[in-house]
């Protein structure tokens, strides 16, 4: 099975007309706990605050990878936000074809991934750092 990442257009048409396909993924991620409510996802989705693509293979969705863009000095930054779908390990190597679409199509000098700690050692493997860490502590 070969899988491809595709990035959908940030026009209300490629959103509108792929929705059916990317909004399995936005339910799954609202279902985590302490996430956003899905209407809060969606709308991030629709309203242009964060961009997405999809990993498939010949037939189907496997998955959505999704990234917001933010202009930090001369630089332009994509902060990966969402990488969820079904058999994650078989198709995660695409972050190399993201990142070839973010520097070429977009612009971008840095990416940063915003992961779950399971994606940690993968993307240390493939030439990330810790910057930062995001701790959480229930209130």
């Amino acid at each position: 099975m070969t899988f491809v990442f595709v990035p959908i257009p940030t026009t209300e048409a490629a959103l509108g007309k792929t929705a059916p396909l990317w909004m399995p993924f936005i339910e799954k991620i609202s279902h985590r706990k302490g996430s956003e409510p899905l209407a809060s996802l969606v709308s991030q989705v629709t309203n242009f605050e964060v961009h997405i693509g999809m990993v498939w293979d010949e037939t189907k969705a496997h998955g959505l990878i999704a990234w917001q863009l933010r202009q930090i000095g001369d630089d332009l930054v994509a902060d990966l936000v969402w990488m969820v779908g079904r058999d994650a390990k078989k198709w995660r190597h695409l972050i190399s074809d993201l990142e070839r679409y973010l520097k070429e199509h977009l612009g971008c000098v840095i990416v940063r991934p915003k992961c779950r700690p399971g994606w940690a050692d993968f993307l240390k493997e493939h030439g990330y750092r810790v910057t930062h860490y995001v701790m959480e502590k229930p209130l």
